[in-house]
């Protein structure tokens, strides 16, 4: 198991603003939004993520129930047997179009912080309730404006995003250097 103890870093509590569970070859995409929108251009942040961490992800905000536990609530119910809990997951790093997360956990007064993929990460802390963080360079070099207006009709807006997601690319969010 590969711990990983990271640098603390300025970082941004963020939201889910919409997912959108992709049919494969149809790609599947988490977009995170900043709670405080006090920037000068808001933005958002979308993330490429597997159909199958996008359904786990889409149960968990629905709070949908199942006869059984699914992965992501299997691990929840470790952390917590194991009297544990998810602090924080923080988006904290962006390699081309690979984004990299880390989940940090709380055990008998020991900050544990673990390496994970951003759609495990998510998924778990929705299940959770555990704070959504995006490190400030990440968001600086890998958001994009927030298109919509400020009081938007629900239809219009949903179409502009449907558009908005189907004219960009994983490659879009390579790191220029």
């Amino acid at each position: 198991m590969r711990y990983l103890y990271c640098k603390e870093s300025a970082v941004v509590p963020v939201r889910i603003e919409t997912l959108v569970v992709g049919i494969p070859p149809s790609p599947s995409v988490v977009v995170l939004r900043p709670l405080e929108q006090e920037l000068s251009e808001p933005r958002v942040l979308p993330i490429w993520i597997g159909p199958t961490e996008a359904a786990s992800i889409g149960v968990a905000l629905e709070g949908s129930p199942h006869p059984r536990p699914m992965t992501h609530d299997f691990l929840a119910n470790i952390i917590s047997a194991l009297r544990a809990s998810v602090t924080r997951v923080v988006i904290d790093r962006v390699d081309g179009s690979t984004f990299f997360a880390t989940v940090s956990l709380e055990s008998n007064g020991e900050t544990i912080t673990l390496d994970a993929r951003p759609s495990d990460s998510i998924a778990l802390a929705v299940r959770t309730l555990a704070p959504l963080f995006v490190d400030e360079d990440v968001l600086n070099t890998s958001s994009f404006p927030y298109i919509f207006a400020k009081h938007p009709d629900q239809n219009a807006t949903m179409d502009e995003f449907k558009q908005f997601l189907d004219s960009i690319k994983p490659e879009d969010f390579q790191v220029k250097e």
